[in-house]
């Protein structure tokens, strides 16, 4: 049984972080409890280490922050709409963000997979608009669910 890379409880809808931390802190604590990941905090410090590279914010309000190390069990997308926008740099806000988490070792080149497939899914404008006005995860997941494929190739 392959662990999808996306999931209905992975989606979120009207969170209200304020800081870039709260939402790392969130995402951490996801993979910790779906038994995805294994440190809290070293997953934490992989989201700022990848932002410290360069910033994962994109056009329209949205980011894609990465995680990429040992701590992290199983490829897995997590997307978070945010009620308000958050201070993601000096000049860039954020309020729809689709994290991935991908482990270290990465067989397969698993995350660049994910990462232009849900690239290519963020430059189609009806797909941001459903996600920035969807109801429920429901109609969020099953554009999203094209994720779960990509493991099996």
């Amino acid at each position: 049984q392959i662990m999808k890379v996306i999931d209905h409880n992975f989606i979120f809808i009207d969170t209200d972080f304020q800081t870039q931390k709260e939402l790392f802190t969130f995402l951490a604590e996801q993979v910790l409890s779906s038994k995805r990941g294994n440190d809290l905090d070293k997953i934490v410090e992989g989201f700022y280490e990848r932002e410290q590279e360069f910033s994962t914010a994109m056009d329209n309000y949205i980011a894609i922050p990465h995680c990429r190390n040992e701590n992290i069990l199983q490829a897995t997308v997590i997307v978070v709409r945010n009620k308000t926008e958050i201070k993601w740099t000096d000049n860039e806000n954020v309020k729809l963000f689709f994290a991935l988490l991908v482990p270290g070792s990465n067989e397969n080149q698993m995350h660049i997979r994910i990462l232009a497939q849900v690239a290519q899914l963020i430059m189609e404008e009806d797909f941001i608009e459903l996600v920035n006005k969807a109801n429920n995860s429901d109609q969020i997941y099953q554009r999203l669910s094209v994720l779960n494929h990509l493991q099996e190739g």
